[in-house]
């Protein structure tokens, strides 16, 4: 028996030696160090707990921590005390198998043996996917940290779903798999569906794990599980076997190696010139017309959002008649008809569709998987994914404009601001606009009114508090006759005198996608992405945003938003540069710093001269819960600390 403990014995020095080199401790992690400046906040007994092998990381006290390599496997030589009860737990682990369990602490998803490191140790070796042990759970203080939010989002789904081994490493993930799964977040699992699930991810597992473009094990199981699933669909899976499921794989081989990093996605912050046409490609290139299928949740003459689409299809049209043709789905709904309205669209031949609501993101990419050759968008950001391309436009750098407007002509240091849904490119552009706004009025106020919080009436409010300089919405639909849009003043009479408009430049913006398409920038892009996902925000520096100013406005005050505009437009003005002042503190301390796209697409907070705040998802209406479900934020998980079945 001494033989097997010789084996393990080289395991042990090999991930000794590999832990080393890449400058890691090369023994097993002590819990009682790890949380020596912590604040645990519950300790919760879990009993008898099947627990993943390949989650336990080390052990509770430094007692023997250098007995074992960060992989479990023995350190000590073969003629020690140690090895000869290794070798005897083998030898009854091949006899009777090993049936006491072991007594553990789980401390973030990981696991550290306060008894029974050898038997763990033997059981990794014999490549046990899960080892019985006593289980007593750690819970940290909540936090912002990525990490620990994940894991309380996890405390959450295992009170109503205990299954430790679907352990998701990015925030969100377990609101996007209760989606999947048609599941509520309080929704408790019956035994049957927690037996599905369990086979669900096992024969994923079994499929996934032997992988060739696997094999350092750097892609997380449970998050590729989610990705498989957003693609293939949950209670689909639940009726596939291994061998299914590994022939599907390679289809969605960018989409999970994506994974491998938490850097997913690239942003295109400006759009790239096009080449022109060599003589050659002038005369055999192809005659054949790009055909470009559009598809809106809703028609044009009943949301302002879908008639700027619009408006940028009948661009297209206009200006690239020779070249291209278009269709337009109208009112599709996502949920019951996008994958039968996209799948109608490719066998009309469309070669490029662009998507307009953030909701058709999981349509368009089970789509997208299914025809690899047609060039699928969606109008979102933030989306990392490889086989669909996201876009939106920087209207951000217009409401910047729109504040320093309002900041000049406000003559009580009031300024309203009208938004739709707490998402963060809306929290991108209140506090672009209060930005602005302080700029030229530092004690000026903003005071933010949400059109989709239940019992909302802003113009009660703005009339009551005395506000007439208000940024309403960007868009309005062909059949309405309000006036209250853009920057705009109200007078006591309920007149009212339009100061400026933000615009954004659809056509301009799917004219050149389009020749990024036409000239060879699409396949340029893929190349140099690595396998990261492409996001397009485009600007004013690519002529996507402008704003209008009245001819009313004094001279020189038009003149210094034209200066500033152009300012935005070469970049020597940034609006988020330097120090950044919320409701809640400091967000960026720096006076150098350029808060990132990553940054701006992920703002969960407001200046601090706004005068509001981000509702809670149960104070909006039903509209704006469902947006807010699209956007796949949880802002309300409070998982009781210590709280069990």
């Amino acid at each position: 028996m001494n033989e097997e403990y010789l084996r393990a014995l080289k395991l042990g020095e090999k991930a000794y030696r590999e832990a080393l080199s890449r400058g890691e401790y090369p023994y097993l992690q002590v819990l009682e160090e790890l949380i020596s400046h912590e604040t645990i906040v519950a300790e919760t007994r879990l009993g008898l707990t099947e627990i993943p092998s390949d989650a336990i990381k080390g052990t509770y006290t430094a007692g023997r921590r250098t007995a074992f390599a960060p992989n479990f496997m023995p350190l000590l030589a073969g003629n020690t005390e140690f090895a000869s009860k290794w070798s005897n737990l083998c030898a009854a682990h091949l006899e009777e198998g090993i049936r006491e369990p072991v007594k553990a602490y789980e401390y973030m998803n990981r696991y550290y043996i306060l008894e029974g490191n050898k038997r763990v140790s033997v059981l990794k070796y014999f490549g046990a996917p899960t080892i019985p042990g006593i289980v007593t759970r750690l819970v940290p203080e909540r936090t912002d940290a990525p990490e620990n939010r994940v894991y309380y989002e996890y405390l959450a789904f295992y009170k109503h779903c205990p299954a430790n081994y679907l352990v998701f490493s990015r925030p969100g993930s377990y609101a996007e798999f209760l989606k999947l799964a048609g599941k509520e977040p309080d929704e408790t699992w019956s035994d049957e569906e927690r037996s599905d699930l369990h086979t669900s991810y096992a024969r994923f597992f079994t499929a996934f794990r032997n992988l060739s473009w696997n094999q350092d094990g750097k892609i997380p199981v449970p998050d590729a599980y989610l990705a498989y699933l957003k693609i293939y669909g949950y209670k689909e899976s639940l009726s596939k076997v291994p061998d299914v499921i590994r022939e599907e794989l390679p289809a969605i081989r960018e989409e999970l190696l994506m994974l491998r990093s938490n850097d997913t996605v690239e942003y295109l912050m400006e759009a790239e010139d096009a080449p022109k046409k060599t003589l050659f490609g002038r005369l055999f290139g192809s005659d054949k017309k790009m055909k470009v299928a559009f598809l809106y949740n809703r028609k044009p003459e009943d949301s302002a959002w879908t008639y700027g689409h619009e408006l940028g299809r009948l661009y297209l049209e206009d200006t690239l008649s020779d070249e291209i043709e278009t269709v337009k789905y109208e009112n599709v709904d996502p949920v019951n008809e996008a994958e039968d309205v996209l799948e109608k669209a490719v066998q009309g031949g469309a070669d490029v569709i662009f998507a307009t609501a953030r909701n058709f993101m999981n349509p368009c990419l089970k789509a997208a998987v299914r025809h690899p050759k047609v060039r699928f968008f969606t109008c979102t950001m933030n989306a990392a994914h490889r086989y669909i391309r996201s876009y939106d436009a920087r209207i951000y750098e217009a409401k910047y404009l729109s504040g320093i407007l309002a900041g000049i002509l406000t003559d009580n240091g009031k300024v309203g601001y009208l938004s739709t849904y707490p998402i963060p490119v809306n929290l991108v552009n209140v506090n672009a606009f209060a930005l602005g706004v302080k700029a030229v009025n530092p004690t000026a106020k903003v005071y933010l009114q949400w059109t989709s919080e239940t019992g909302s009436d802003a113009v009660s409010f703005f009339r009551n508090n005395g506000i007439r300089i208000i940024s309403g919405r960007e868009l309005i639909t062909p059949s309405s006759f309000s006036r209250e849009f853009g920057l705009y003043e109200t007078e006591v009479d309920g007149s009212l005198t339009n100061l400026a408009m933000p615009i954004i430049n659809w056509g301009i913006l799917y004219r050149k996608l389009i020749a990024g398409i036409q000239n060879g920038n699409f396949e340029d892009q893929d190349k140099k992405s690595g396998q990261r996902a492409l996001n397009y925000w485009w600007g004013m520096e690519s002529d996507v945003i402008d704003l209008v100013v009245s001819r009313h406005l004094p001279a020189e005050t038009v003149k210094f938003i034209s200066f500033l505009q152009e300012s935005i437009r070469n970049s020597s003005l940034q609006i988020f540069k330097g120090v950044l002042r919320s409701q809640n503190g400091i967000e960026n301390s720096d006076p150098d710093h350029v808060l990132t796209p990553e940054e701006l697409t992920s703002i969960d907070w407001l200046m601090d001269n706004v005068v509001g705040r981000i509702p809670p998802v149960e104070a909006l209406d039903e509209e704006g819960r469902a947006t807010m479900s699209v956007e796949e934020q949880d802002r309300e998980t409070e998982p009781v600390p210590g709280e069990t079945e």
